[in-house]
């Protein structure tokens, strides 16, 4: 029996989303995460990395997740803090024997999956962020036409079409067994009460797996 993380990172959703799909396969019990960044971090420029409306509209977008995985028998649990520290705590007290994540093209995103397999975590990413897989195209990346209209073209020729978007997965594997986890890894705290906790008390089990 295998237990996996799938660690929603942009994607927010169940409906054409690859990876999750991937994950609800070759997992015996899936545990469904998201990751919060500290409420005051300030991007490298300065300013906040979330701002009021960004986090008005995550919260709506992450309580809709949140239902739809609760309709599957299944749920999401909200941490807050770096991935990195947080999902290697998390995989170790639920016996997750791999994290499933959605693959993004940036530096900071990448590297959060370099740290995670630092630490022996295996990662394993889907792209998904295009309508065509690097695979699909009928040209290397080095010779990608530099221009829209030739690139069009050379899709056209080769009538490279996207697929159809993905359903729903017809069957959400469900949640680990929940044990209460070690004080000395996630303080005062443990996935079944988290797992109980509704959006109104969102700061308190979002400190309990901070260390806060």
């Amino acid at each position: 029996m295998s237990t996996l993380i799938y660690w929603f990172r942009n994607d927010l959703r169940l409906a054409d989303n690859l990876a999750m799909t991937r994950a609800c396969t070759a997992g015996t019990h899936v545990l469904p995460v998201y990751c919060h960044p500290s409420p005051n971090e300030l991007a490298p420029w300065g300013f906040a990395r979330i701002g009021t409306h960004r986090r008005h509209f995550l919260a709506g977008t992450l309580a809709d997740l949140k239902s739809q995985l609760r309709l599957r028998g299944s749920d999401l649990i909200e941490l807050q803090g770096l991935p990195q520290d947080i999902l290697v705590r998390v995989a170790s007290a639920v016996g997750a024997t791999s994290i499933f994540c959605e693959a993004i093209a940036a530096p900071e995103e990448e590297g959060e999956i370099a740290a995670l397999r630092a630490s022996g975590i295996t990662v394993d990413p889907t792209w998904q962020s295009a309508l065509l897989s690097p695979d699909e195209l009928p040209f290397t990346p080095e010779r990608m036409p530099g221009v829209f209209t030739a690139f069009r073209h050379a899709l056209e020729r080769a009538e490279a079409l996207p697929t159809a978007p993905l359903p729903i997965p017809a069957r959400i594997p469900p949640l680990p067994n929940l044990p209460t986890l070690p004080d000395a890894a996630l303080p005062s705290a443990s996935l079944p009460e988290l797992k109980r906790e509704t959006r109104s008390s969102f700061p308190y089990h979002l400190a309990a797996f901070s260390g806060g």
